[in-house]
Parts: structure tokens; C-alpha cells; sequence
């Protein structure tokens, strides 16, 4: 005998599906404003989105309410590592309110809150798919807008000049170089996942695009980006066509052996990088940074800190030759074990690693493969660009650049609902 709804099933019900219909509104229409329109307050834009999903993902009877302990487990230390250091400050002001003592790492929990949301609205594969192509064919039009900026002053580039009109509002060359490379790793599962030759040359011109846009733009970092990006979809499609029978163990042991071939070549070539020579004297903030990271390896300095804590522990002097003040450490994940600690970093490189796992298993399954290697590569890129970069601070003028990584690792977390969402399906 089926038992009826009852009256507060069926109200939840309800508001689930409006949230959901109402949230997926707000999704697209803040990645319209991200990418198309020149405004600021996104943070908060992107919360009211995230908030919105999670209503609709727990007032859904059947939705699962798991989460990744790994970001939650980051947010929850860079939370505490803002609290402590301004405790005394916070308690001694009559007019402060409790949460002040949090808000230098307020977006940090707003990406949780984000992510989490965004990614119940993702939750079916016909949106997700619309919204990867949306969001590859955006990256497309800005990087055919650089190219386009570039043209109209000759193709001249001068080092440390003007940006150009495209890219201050992505926080530089190096915040454009980040959507690009995002925007390649989207791009090439259409090379990997294609069997057909029009859709592979299609996808290669696309790609070669991206590296024109790259180079026009002017950033080297971004370009070795992008290089490594190119190689590691190469090894892929040879590996996915050979005959191993373990293919993701041989995939992992060739990622491993890459990078411990990079490491050695490095440790080979110390002595030009201690003299400050490569990288654009980005060695030596690294060096700096690491040296802070070990002097408060718990909880850090604090989020947003890292300027002023670099300067009080002298080790500014390592890189003050070739830079002058810094907000950046030039590396993500380097500057969070400097602020929120070395678990806090760990943490962060967990859930990175954890969402690129649900993207390959994604891919395994068959659903959505396009879409799966795109996230892949896009996640993929973003982790090595972030070793001479980190877009996520706090800082306002890299927020825009900060959602887009926000929706990309929203897009890895719905793709791990995809699974559950099918067996409810044939259920």
C-alpha cells in the first residue's frame, strides 16, 4: 500500500523545485556578468546563487547531502586562522560584531557555499553540458577580444607597459593567461573525445587560437601553462589508446615519473635559480614564502596577511631586488600554507586532486565524456598555473577571476553527482 505525501513533503517539494528552477536562472545569469559585464560585487552575487542551490538541495528528499571533507575541512582552518590573530583586536572594540573576527576569510566560505550550491543546479547532464560549452564559448570571445586589443596597437608588447583594454578586469595578463588556459583544458576533450576528424580539426583550431590569444596577451607563465596543458592531453590520448589493461594506474605513474622528472631537472639547475635569473625572480618569493610557511605551519599568519607578515619576518629581502612590495606569492599553494597553514594547503590540493578523480570517473562511466575530460583538463590547468600564480585571495580585483575557478570545481562536484543521478533515474 503507497503512502500518501504528506503536507510538509509536499511543500518541500515545491520549494525545492523552485529554488532549483529560480537558482539556475541566477547561474547563468551570473556567469553572463563575470565574463560580459565590467562590474564588481560578484562575491555576493555568487552567494545568493550558492545559497539558493543548497535550499534546493535539502529541501530534495532524494538529493544526497554528502560533502567534500577536504574543503570543508580547509575552510573551517582558514576560518580559525582569520579568528586568531584578531581576537584580542575584535574583543577590545565595544562596536565589533562576532563575525568580524572571520571576514578576512569570508571567501573562503563563500566558495564552499558556491560550489556546493552550483553544483546541485548542475546536478543533470543536459545543463552541465550547456553550461561547460557557455563557458568555453565565453572564454573564446575573450580571447578573441585579446587578440583583437593586441591588433589595434600593432602587435606591440612592451614588458611591465599598459594592459591591454581586455584584461584589467580579469587582475592582468596573468588572471588572462588563467581563463585561457582554463578555457584550453575545455576545449581539448573535443580532441581526445571526438572520433571524428572534423570535430578534431575544429577542436585543434580552437586550441591554436587559445595559444595565439596566449602569446599576443603576453604572459610566459601562462604559455608554459598552456604547454603543459598540450602535453598531458597528448599523453592521455596515446595511454587511452593503448592496450594497457590498468590504464589509470599507468596514467598516475606517468603523471608521477613527469613530475619527478620536472623536480630533478629543477634541482639540477639550482644554482641559476638561486641567483634569481629564471622565472622573473619568482624562486626567490617562493624561497621567502616557504621560509614563512615554516615559521607558522599550524594556523599561518592569517588570510590576507601574507604583505604585511613577509616584511615583519625579514625574509622580503630575498626578493626585494627584483620586486618591490608584494600581494601575491606567485604560487597558491605556497601563500595558503603561509597564511592558513601547510594542513589548510593540504587540504586545498586534496579537494583539487579529489575533483579531478571525479571528473576521470566520470569519463569511465561514459556519461558526459566530453564534459568530463573538459574539467578534467580545465582543473588540471588550473593547478599548474598555480604554481606561479594564486587567484585565490581575497584581494577584490582577482574575484572575477576566482568565480570562473569557482564554477569549474562546481562543474567537478556535479559531475560526481551524475552516477546518483542516473540510478535515481532507472530507479
Amino acid at each position: 500500500m503507497t503512502r500518501e505525501p504528506s503536507a510538509v513533503s509536499l511543500v518541500a517539494e515545491g520549494a525545492s523545485r523552485i529554488a532549483d528552477a529560480v537558482g539556475a536562472v541566477l547561474l547563468c545569469w551570473l556567469g553572463w556578468r563575470m565574463f560580459f559585464v565590467l562590474d564588481s560585487a560578484l562575491q555576493g552575487r555568487a552567494l545568493l546563487v550558492g545559497l539558493i542551490g543548497l535550499l534546493a538541495c535539502w529541501t530534495d528528499r532524494r538529493s544526497p547531502k554528502n560533502a567534500s571533507l577536504a574543503l570543508l575541512a580547509f575552510v573551517a582552518i582558514g576560518l580559525l586562522s582569520a579568528a586568531v590573530p584578531r581576537w584580542s583586536a575584535v574583543a577590545s572594540t565595544p562596536d565589533s560584531t562576532w563575525w568580524s573576527l572571520f571576514t578576512p576569510a569570508s571567501h573562503l566560505a563563500v566558495m564552499a557555499v558556491f560550489i556546493y550550491g552550483a553544483a546541485y543546479l548542475l546536478r543533470t547532464p543536459r545543463r552541465l553540458s550547456w553550461f561547460v560549452v557557455l563557458m568555453a564559448l565565453s572564454v573564446g570571445i575573450l580571447a578573441a577580444q585579446i587578440a583583437f586589443d593586441r591588433a589595434s596597437v600593432g602587435f606591440v608588447y612592451e614588458r611591465g607597459g599598459p594592459s591591454l583594454p581586455s584584461v584589467p578586469h580579469w587582475s592582468g595578463i596573468h588572471g588572462a593567461s588563467l581563463f585561457l588556459t582554463i578555457g584550453l583544458g575545455l576545449v581539448s576533450a573535443i580532441i581526445l573525445s571526438s572520433r571524428s576528424l572534423g570535430r578534431g580539426m575544429s577542436g585543434t583550431l580552437l586550441a591554436a587560437g587559445l595559444f595565439v590569444a596566449a602569446y599576443l596577451n603576453g604572459s610566459r607563465g601562462g604559455l608554459a601553462s598552456m604547454g603543459v596543458v598540450a602535453g598531458a592531453m597528448m599523453l592521455f590520448a596515446l595511454i587511452d589508446r593503448s592496450r594497457f589493461r590498468f590504464k589509470p594506474v599507468v596514467m598516475l605513474g606517468a603523471v608521477a615519473a613527469l613530475s619527478v622528472g620536472g623536480a630533478l631537472a629543477m634541482w639540477s639547475l639550482r644554482d641559476r635559480f638561486n641567483n634569481g635569473q629564471d622565472f622573473s625572480g619568482r624562486t626567490l618569493i617562493w624561497e621567502a614564502t616557504a621560509r614563512l610557511a615554516a615559521d607558522h605551519p599550524w594556523l599561518g599568519v592569517g588570510p590576507g596577511r601574507f604583505p604585511q607578515a613577509i616584511i615583519e619576518s625579514g625574509y622580503a629581502d630575498y626578493y626585494h631586488k627584483y620586486y618591490g612590495v608584494l600581494n601575491n606569492a606567485h604560487n597558491l599553494f605556497l601563500q595558503v600554507a603561509a597564511e592558513t597553514g601547510v594542513i589548510a594547503a593540504l587540504c586545498l590540493l586534496g579537494f583539487a586532486l579529489s575533483s579531478m578523480w571525479a571528473c576521470w570517473r566520470a569519463w569511465a562511466v561514459g556519461e558526459t565524456p566530453i564534459v568530463a575530460l573538459g574539467v578534467l583538463f580545465a582543473i588540471f590547468g588550473f593547478l599548474v598555473h598555480s604554481v606561479s600564480e594564486n587567484v585565490l585571495e581575497a584581494r577584490a580585483e582577482v574575484e572575477r577571476t576566482r568565480l570562473l575557478v569557482w564554477m569549474v570545481l562546481a562543474a567537478a562536484c556535479a559531475l560526481q553527482r551524475l552516477p546518483r543521478a542516473y540510478a535515481d533515474q532507472r530507479a
